[in-house]
């Protein structure tokens, strides 16, 4: 759900309410509610991660790989890693959506080998993002209701089953999708930014600066930026905070204390994680670690605008 959160400069009136949200070292999934407007103006940008959207309601429009996705209630959107993509409210109507956003960089795991199979039908060339309308998938929507229930259980019992129905959705979806076309669709044609996309999540917890990726690539600081930004609509040095926030934010569902999160996720100053954090997201870590079930206490560390 971390697509809807980037607004440009912090500007519009979204906010988002969390159903249900779950996340392991190989996928999170959030059940989720967004209440926008047509005004909001979201960042073009890209991730090195599997994303489904399974869409229960709502008036908006998917920007990825230059094609324009209307999407209806109860349809399916698949974006490939990598694939650049946008969003655009069209009316006040909240969207409500299941997300599943599966690691591809970071961890090579069976269910990101699964969804890769959804994305090469029944022709050898790849896909980048994939529309199916909602009669298609209309089965898989009892798969999302059970995730979403296994998810929001407070029984940890309940909750940790939740694995194995994003599992079985996944086989579902494999099943439901094995010869059949989708309806609109983009062909996966590799570029030069895939390549640097991937390297940087999965160098994003280290020390990186827009020289030495640069120079892992041979080529020039200047050029690396253009080039990168022309794809994504972000700078590098943007696009690794991103990475890192995505991390720290799944290390803080989770539940692990924030500070422990902005140090894990290459944040060596809190205050800068907290900014960042805050500027990418639309929250405070500690927003974050309380869905967990934690409670945010960093011994000798306050929070900006917190009072004494």
């Amino acid at each position: 759900m971390w697509d809807w959160e980037l607004l440009k400069n912090g500007e519009g009136k979204h906010r988002y309410e969390i159903l249900s949200t779950f996340s392991d070292e190989s996928f999170q999934y959030t059940h989720a509610v967004s209440y926008g407007t047509a005004q909001d103006d979201y960042c073009l940008h890209s991730h090195a991660m599997y994303e489904i959207v399974l869409c229960v309601d709502g008036d908006v429009v998917y920007l990825a790989d230059g094609k324009r996705y209307p999407i209806e209630p109860g349809s399916l959107l698949i974006l490939s890693p990598a694939v650049p993509h946008k969003l655009f409210v069209c009316s006040d109507k909240p969207f409500e959506r299941h997300v599943l956003y599966v690691s591809f960089a970071w961890n090579a795991s069976p269910l990101s080998a699964m969804i890769a199979q959804c994305q090469h039908p029944i022709f050898q060339k790849g896909i980048g993002s994939s529309y199916y309308e909602p009669d298609v998938v209309a089965q898989l929507h009892e798969d999302f209701r059970k995730i979403g229930c296994a998810a929001g259980s407070k029984k940890n019992a309940i909750r940790a089953l939740t694995p194995a129905f994003v599992q079985a959705m996944v086989a579902d979806m494999m099943m439901t999708m094995d010869g059949i076309m989708p309806t609109r669709f983009t062909h996966d044609v590799s570029k030069p930014t895939d390549h640097l996309t991937l390297f940087l999540a999965q160098n994003c917890t280290k020390a990186l600066t827009l020289q030495m990726v640069a120079d892992a690539f041979s080529i020039s600081k200047d050029y690396c930026n253009r080039i990168f930004h022309k794809s994504t609509g972000m700078s590098v040095m943007q696009y690794v905070n991103y990475c890192r926030i995505l991390y720290a934010k799944q290390l803080l569902a989770n539940g692990t204390p924030a500070l422990e999160a902005a140090h894990a996720s290459g944040f060596s100053d809190y205050s800068n994680f907290f900014r960042a954090y805050r500027k990418i997201t639309g929250r405070a870590p500690s927003d974050d670690y309380k869905i967990a079930g934690g409670v945010l206490k960093i011994p000798g560390v306050m929070e900006p605008n917190e009072e004494r």
